[in-house]
């Protein structure tokens, strides 16, 4: 919440179309829409998730690619006037734009592996966190490493 400068509201908006959709977080601004009227959308995967696949054209994982997916579709459906009355009344506004990151797996440690990945990151418009990078800010917080 304090990174993300915004108050994280769990499986909101439970869309009407498609029906019984919902993200795992999405955060509002804390002090509202102050000029910038956008949603950050937060999908939750699991730790142990492979994040890479190996190969002649590596690449991310089948877990990440559908997690891209459905935080795209999540966008979608903000924008879909069918669900504008549940956003309303969720967060008080109609987000015209949207944030998308997913928190999946663990940080690749080879160098041929971390290539690839600061590569496949830069071709899209979703934030990859991994959970070691949480650990690390929380370590950092505290004052040492991991």
């Amino acid at each position: 919440m304090q990174v993300r400068e915004g108050i994280p509201i769990p499986h909101k908006p439970n869309f009407a179309k498609p029906a019984n959709n919902r993200p795992d977080f999405a955060f509002s601004p804390i002090l509202g829409p102050v000029g910038d009227t956008s949603i950050d959308i937060l999908e939750l995967k699991r730790p142990g998730e492979r994040t890479l696949r190996k190969g002649f054209h590596p690449g991310f994982a089948a877990k990440v690619r559908q997690a891209i997916d459905q935080l795209k579709d999540y966008a979608r459906y903000f924008r879909d006037p069918e669900n504008f009355d549940r956003i309303l009344r969720d967060f008080g506004y109609l987000p015209d734009s949207s944030k998308l990151a997913v928190l999946i797996g663990r940080q690749p440690k080879k160098g041929a592996d971390k290539e690839v990945w600061i590569q496949r990151q830069s071709e899209i418009d979703v934030t990859i966190i991994t959970y070691d990078e949480i650990l690390q800010t929380q370590a950092d917080q505290l004052g040492r490493r991991i």
